[in-house]
């Protein structure tokens, strides 16, 4: 099979080696302006904090992530996937007893530690409630991750670095400038709102602000968690973040976004620090918060594989897997995630 994708965020390089894996003929078009996945944290946490649910598949997507990730670190030589602690600062005394109900469950058990002494009385001088700490967290050092990648898909001669120009695209027999293809995959990210065929979809853009910080007085044995999250690169060294502004295509950082970051991040520490960059992705999101996974309903060999939104790094490689195995062997799409659920009018 032979398959154009368009765009190199984290959904484009799992689902280019997901292709590979299997054989196929993979042509990968990226301009290199990829905001979003280059600037997110890359956080996997199996959690919801604010009513202490699991993430959605989350007993699914977990394994399958970290397998997949340590099978990308394998072939392009790059380590970046990290195990993480996630210690949550609970906010009110509604959610320390929700963790200890739920804590006790057996869906909860591979995701919550059981809850000690020595949590409830953690010395932060911000713990009010208590704290509870993550099993199964990591996070992935977005900046190896990509570049790894692009490297590794230039040596097979699979990456080209360039923009996707519709004009040159017709639809119906999926030729893209005299190139024909089995499927054309469009895995966008924010600018997926633009594609002319999808555009019926509800993607959302939603913007975040990221500060990367200095301080050898913070707490940096494990990540931080209330109101915003606090995430060790060690030698002192953090991410902080991160905000929400809604329908937004802007990618300039601001000064009320760092001021909104430092505001939250009094709730976890009143630690001074240094700030040593300020960056900004916006998201790609969906009001129903599930991806947008799918068949062009005109022009099936058109497929929009988007709306990963904030835990992008956790879903992309099972979500991949799962577009693939449709497109090769006809397996049903999760019904939660197919575009069918959006009608074209």
């Amino acid at each position: 099979m032979k398959v154009l994708i368009v765009g190199g965020g984290v959904a484009g390089i799992c689902l280019t080696h997901e292709l590979l894996k299997k054989g196929n003929n993979v042509r990968l078009l990226d301009n290199n302006r990829n905001v979003s996945s280059a600037v997110a944290a890359g956080l996997i946490n199996p959690l919801v904090f604010r009513r202490m649910t699991l993430s959605w598949r989350v007993s699914e997507l977990l394994p399958y992530a970290y397998r997949t990730y340590r099978e990308i670190e394998e072939l392009t030589g790059v380590s970046f996937l990290h195990p993480l602690v996630i210690r949550r600062l609970f906010a009110s005394q509604q959610e320390l007893e929700f963790w200890q109900k739920k804590q006790l469950l057996p869906e909860f058990e591979p995701y919550m530690e059981l809850l000690t002494e020595a949590d409830l009385s953690f010395p932060l001088e911000q713990n009010t409630f208590g704290t509870g700490r993550v099993k199964q967290a990591s996070y992935i050092d977005t900046t190896p991750f990509l570049k790894g990648n692009r490297d590794y898909f230039k040596t097979m001669g699979i990456l080209q670095e360039e923009t996707f120009e519709q004009e040159h695209l017709n639809p119906q027999t999926a030729i893209y400038k005299g190139e024909t293809y089995d499927y054309i995959l469009f895995a966008e990210g924010k600018n997926g709102k633009y594609n002319p065929f999808f555009s019926y979809l509800p993607l959302q853009q939603t913007k975040g602000e990221l500060l990367t910080i200095q301080s050898d007085k913070i707490y940096s044995e494990e990540s931080l968690n209330r109101k915003c999250f606090l995430l060790p690169l060690g030698n002192g060294k953090f991410k902080a973040g991160s905000t929400y502004i809604w329908d937004t295509d802007n990618t300039n950082p601001t000064e009320e976004g760092a001021q909104t970051i430092a505001e939250n991040l009094q709730s976890i520490t009143s630690e001074t620090y240094e700030i040593l960059e300020h960056r900004a992705g916006v998201r790609p999101t969906v009001p129903d918060r599930r991806p947008l996974i799918g068949k062009h309903p005109e022009f099936p060999q058109l497929i929009f594989a988007n709306g990963l939104g904030t835990k992008g790094y956790m879903l992309a490689p099972l979500i991949a897997h799962e577009l693939i195995n449709h497109l090769l062997h006809g397996n049903p799409l999760n019904p939660e995630c197919d575009i069918q659920r959006y009608k074209k009018d």
